[in-house]
């Protein structure tokens, strides 16, 4: 199977830039379904597999951060990418902790992650 678009990542990024950037140890995966809080407006909420919707993959950080990489529906293909993704992104995490950045190269990533132009303001 080909590497799905990482529909959570904003363009260009890559699962290794992010790993070794966020200083990413480890995923979680979320199981998510869509609530009406009212006619007009829906939430995301957390829920037991059985009454999901769709998944969502995490890298989770050293500063406890969850970042949002791939959003997948419950289906026999959704569970294959997000097995393609999970795979990948241990691969980077592995990666990024042979050769992690020191503190001032992680400030810098952060200031021009901050300041990108693809950022919303």
């Amino acid at each position: 199977m080909t590497m799905p678009s990482l529909n959570c990542l904003s363009e260009g990024e890559t699962l290794d830039k992010l790993a070794r950037r966020e200083c990413a140890i480890g995923f979680d995966l979320r199981f998510c379904r869509s609530v009406a809080i009212s006619p007009d407006d829906r939430a995301t909420e957390t829920c037991d597999p059985t009454e999901a919707e769709f998944a969502t993959l995490y890298a989770l950080t050293d500063l406890g951060e969850a970042i949002a990489i791939h959003d997948v529906n419950l289906s026999s293909a959704g569970a294959d990418e997000v097995a393609a993704v999970a795979r990948a992104l241990f691969v980077a995490i592995v990666n990024a902790r042979r050769d992690p950045p020191d503190a001032a190269q992680r400030h810098e990533a952060q200031q021009v992650a901050l300041t990108s132009a693809d950022r919303i303001v």
